[in-house]
């Protein structure tokens, strides 16, 4: 009798076991997604701000150029 109380009693336990475990993967997954998502858009902005700082450097030496000839 003492077995079958016991089994009785794990079984919502152990759906809510199975449950979390169902929760912690689909959060894992979409964790996972999000996170290849926001790399790729990481760096694409990189790319940017790269060749965002490559015009800036020159820019910077065409004015340093145009103040060395006045």
């Amino acid at each position: 009798m003492g077995d079958r109380y016991n089994k009785a009693m794990s079984q919502p336990g152990d759906r809510v076991l199975e449950r979390l475990d169902k929760l912690e993967t689909t959060l894992f997954k979409e964790f996972r997604e999000w996170a290849i998502s926001f790399e790729s858009r990481f760096r694409a902005n990189e790319v940017l701000v790269s060749g965002f700082n490559e015009r800036m450097i020159s820019l910077e030496e065409r004015v340093t150029d145009l103040e060395s000839n006045k």
